[in-house]
Parts: C-alpha cells; sequence; structure tokens
C-alpha cells in the first residue's frame, strides 16, 4: 500500500488534537509538512508528535505545491480555506477542509465540483455524526423503527463553553460565530441519519447577547471588543419530504445541559428516540407502543467509536482504496448552504427558499 504523504496546514488546536493523532497511528502515512504562520508552535507540534522528518513553513502555497505532498489538511481559520483547498486541488492534491469547508455556498460548491472534476478525494470534518449513539440511530432509522420521521431536533446549547482562543469571536478572520463552529455539525447531524439532505426552505435567528458577559467562561474570557459574530443561532429547516428539522447551537447559553456536545431527537409515526446525557455518546432512549402500552427504553451501546479517529481512518481508506469518504463533498457543500441561509433569514426575518 501506498504511504501518503500529508501536509497539515494550521498547527492549532484542531489539528492537535483531531488530524494528527490520528493520521500518526497508521502506518501507511507520513506528515511531511507542517504550516503555519506561526513557526514556532509548529515547531513544538513536530516535536511534541515526534514528526521528526516534517518540514515547516509559514507559507500555505508552498506546502501545497510540494512534490513531498499526497494530502492536505486544511486546519486554518475560515475564510482561508476556499483559497487553500483550491490552490491543493490545482497542484493534484486529495484535501481533507475543516468545516466548514467554505462562507458560502457558491465557493463550496465550486470546491466540490472541482474535486469531482479533477478525480480528487475531498471531506471535511462534521464528525460528531460517528458517535456510537448517532450510529445506532441511524441503523434504527435504516430498519424502519420510526416509521414516517416527520420531525428531528438537532442541539448543541453549551452553558459558557465559548473558545475565548483563537479567532472564533472576529467575523473578519472567523467568518461568523456559532454558526461557523458548531453549526455545521447541528446541521449535518439530523440530514446524515435519514440520509435526506433535499432542502426546502430555511427559517432562522442568531443573537449576539453575550459578549459583554465574559466571565465564568470554561475556555477563559474573551474581549468583548474583539466580539463582532453571534453567540446562538437557532433554525427550522423544512425538507422537501416535508420533514421539519430543528436546530438551535450556542456557545453561550447559561443553561445546564445533561449533554455538552451534538445530540439528536427524533420523532416518527411509529416511534421517538433521543440521546441521554450524561453518556448521550453511547445510549439512546426509545419510546415506542408495545402491547397497546407506551413504552420507553434506554438502550447502552457497548461498541466503542472515536468520532475523529473514525473520521481520519475512513478518509485514508478512501484514498487507498479509491472508495468514498466518511463525509461526502455534497453533504458539505449543503451544510454550507444552510448556514448562508440562516445568516439571510436572520438579517432579512424572512424565509430562504431553496
Amino acid at each position: 500500500m501506498k504511504t501518503l504523504h500529508i501536509a497539515i496546514i494550521g498547527t492549532g488546536v484542531i489539528a492537535t488534537t483531531k488530524h494528527i493523532p490520528n493520521l500518526i497511528k497508521r502506518d501507511d502515512v507520513e506528515i511531511t509538512v507542517l504550516c503555519d504562520v506561526d513557526t514556532e508552535k509548529a515547531q513544538k507540534v513536530k516535536e511534541e508528535f515526534g514528526l521528526n522528518g516534517a518540514v515547516i513553513t509559514p507559507d500555505w502555497r508552498e506546502a501545497v505545491r510540494s512534490k513531498d505532498v499526497d494530502v492536505v489538511h486544511v486546519c486554518t481559520p475560515n475564510p482561508l480555506h476556499y483559497e487553500i483547498t483550491m490552490a491543493a486541488f490545482e497542484n493534484g492534491k486529495h484535501v481533507h477542509c475543516e468545516k466548514p469547508i467554505a462562507l458560502n455556498y457558491r465557493d463550496a460548491k465550486t470546491m466540490a465540483d472541482t474535486a469531482k472534476a479533477s478525480h480528487l478525494k475531498f471531506t471535511t470534518g462534521t464528525q460528531w455524526r460517528y458517535n456510537p449513539a448517532p450510529m445506532r440511530m441511524k441503523q434504527m432509522v435504516k430498519d424502519g423503527v420510526f416509521g414516517d420521521i416527520f420531525y428531528i431536533k438537532s442541539q448543541q446549547l453549551r452553558p459558557r463553553r465559548l473558545p475565548a482562543y483563537g479567532v472564533y469571536t472576529s467575523k473578519e478572520l472567523n467568518g461568523g460565530g456559532v454558526l461557523m463552529d458548531g453549526g455545521p455539525h447541528s446541521i449535518d447531524l439530523p440530514m446524515w441519519l435519514t440520509d435526506n439532505y433535499e432542502v426546502d426552505s430555511v427559517r432562522g435567528v442568531t443573537f449576539d447577547k453575550m459578549k459583554n458577559f465574559p466571565e465564568g467562561n470554561d475556555l477563559g474570557p474573551w474581549d468583548p471588543k474583539h466580539f463582532d459574530v453571534e453567540d446562538t443561532a437557532m433554525a427550522m429547516i423544512t425538507m422537501k419530504n416535508g420533514m421539519l428539522i430543528y436546530m438551535e447551537t450556542a456557545w453561550a447559553s447559561n443553561l445546564i445541559q445533561p449533554a455538552m456536545g451534538v445530540v439528536a431527537e427524533i420523532c416518527g409515526n411509529k416511534a421517538g428516540a433521543d440521546m441521554v446525557g450524561p453518556g448521550f455518546e453511547n445510549h439512546v432512549r426509545l419510546t415506542r407502543v408495545e402491547n397497546g402500552k407506551l413504552t420507553t427504553t434506554t438502550e447502552k451501546i457497548d461498541e466503542q467509536v472515536d468520532m475523529n479517529a473514525y473520521d481520519i481512518n475512513h478518509w485514508i481508506d478512501a484514498i487507498q482504496n479509491d472508495g468514498d469518504p466518511a463525509v461526502l463533498p455534497e453533504q458539505a457543500v449543503t451544510v454550507v448552504r444552510v448556514v448562508e441561509a440562516i445568516y439571510k433569514s436572520a438579517a432579512t426575518g424572512e424565509t430562504v427558499h431553496f
């Protein structure tokens, strides 16, 4: 099997907690380039993970042009995703680009179309799908347990866990706030569960109520002077088959939730289910009528799945075996289109029709 040479562009938290730790576990992968404008940070990452053969560069253009690179992992702030990914495609590289893949639908579609036309692999990181509970719920959907599914709620309401590090609170540097951070996960999960990415309309609202209240944040205080993005977003997403998705995501809701991650509830005419906290990752609560009586049971899924490892391993396997990655490009494009529609709806007060 061919050894894939990989460039990591951006050596921040997502690179060091998801991409690099899972890539280095594979025998068919070698990280050959670490790219970051902060070369000292890149050097520390190189030493921490023992990437002795990796070249460090502050120039992403040099990284994507390198003949010692087959695959590019884009882990930079969001506004750079489109330009870096397109340059990587132009140089014949496969690309794993963190979510959201672009700031708008036009660019996202161009990226996916270019990858397809160039016969290159392309994916993104909406890995919250791959916890044991949602994977079990997806199998239940396939088995017809829920019957006709008419409503799904997707939620990630953090009490006060805003990423105060990096560029998250800057619209210029991050492209937006929580919709660019947690939003893609909360939008993707219900669509993936039902294998339904056919959106009819979106009605959304956003709030920026928390910027002047940085106290008590789990990830440290933020500077209100450099905070011009939304901290909360909700949306009603109506699918072409009539199914309704209600999505809500927030960095600082002042609500204590049983689950800190992305969770979902499914309602069908035969049964309903949700993910139960605090072990929401591997507990599914199912409610349905049995022997004429409404019955609720909770299943603990013993199978262990590391969502980040699942994403990365399926990505590398897709390249090696010419298959599909875990997250398909067209799915990522739809997520960006919905994010864009939520912003538009929030700004205009009108429903956006696809």
